[in-house]
């Protein structure tokens, strides 16, 4: 498990919080199995992990032809869209996904954007999209004026700027809605070399229980508890 901000944190180096730990320890305890949480794990070992069959469960996933090779993957849960920033100082009001196309974007390499945004994304043509390493890298260059906009995950981002004073005030939250026609999802997925192939379709069974009853709902729905705000530029 890596760290993701508001969903499964290591206040602890041993220790997740978080509604996705809520979540996982309710599933394991209604589909009946022992959960183990790994150490706070960089994404990209999780993944090796995934595919060695060293670990058997991975939350709070966005869905790609490269990860459905690793993992059987169940949704669970509405995905939150991504944020997309704009310097402080633009006077430009964002509110329409056709307006995409007439701006540099910065986005980030190797997150899994939804297909049908990246589509939008890229009519703009291939010189129009920058690609970065990572969020605060991102916040670099349009800082610098070298991109329009960043588009990046939301809470994330928000957190980031949070703990970042010198880029408070610095950046505004479009108003524009990063949503798409195809609905989006965010998945637990299941090693396809897991040890304990059985357990797949039981854990997929109890995750569609636990929508249907509004437990995915209850226990994973955003902390009500919003970041201040007031490190952005009100639009």
């Amino acid at each position: 498990m890596d760290h993701f901000p508001r969903f499964h944190e290591f206040q602890r180096p041993d220790r997740p919080v978080g509604a996705s730990v809520d979540l996982m320890q309710e599933l394991a305890r209604r589909a009946g199995f022992r959960l183990e949480f790994s150490p706070r794990t960089p994404v990209a070992r999780c993944f090796r992990q995934m595919a060695s069959g060293e670990a058997d469960l991975m939350t709070n996933l966005n869905k790609t032809p490269e990860r459905e090779a690793l993992m059987q993957m169940f949704p669970y849960s509405e995905r939150i869209p991504e944020s997309l920033y704009q310097r402080g100082d633009d006077p430009r009001t964002i509110n329409q996904l056709s307006q995409l196309e007439h701006l540099t974007l910065a986005t980030v390499r190797n997150y899994a954007y939804h297909a049908d945004l990246m589509t939008i994304v890229r009519r703009s043509g291939p010189d129009r999209i920058v690609e970065v390493d990572s969020i605060p890298a991102g916040f670099d260059v349009l800082a610098k004026g070298r991109v329009d906009g960043l588009i990046v995950p939301r809470f994330s981002s928000t957190d980031y700027l949070f703990n970042t004073p010198r880029l408070h005030q610095k950046f505004k939250r479009a108003p524009l809605m990063l949503k798409t026609a195809t609905p989006q999802f965010i998945y637990i997925g299941f090693s396809r070399h897991s040890r304990h192939p059985g357990m797949a379709a039981i854990v997929q069974k109890t995750i569609q229980d636990m929508m249907a009853d509004g437990t995915v709902t209850r226990l994973y729905a955003p902390d009500a508890r919003q970041a201040d705000l007031s490190v952005l530029v009100r639009n």
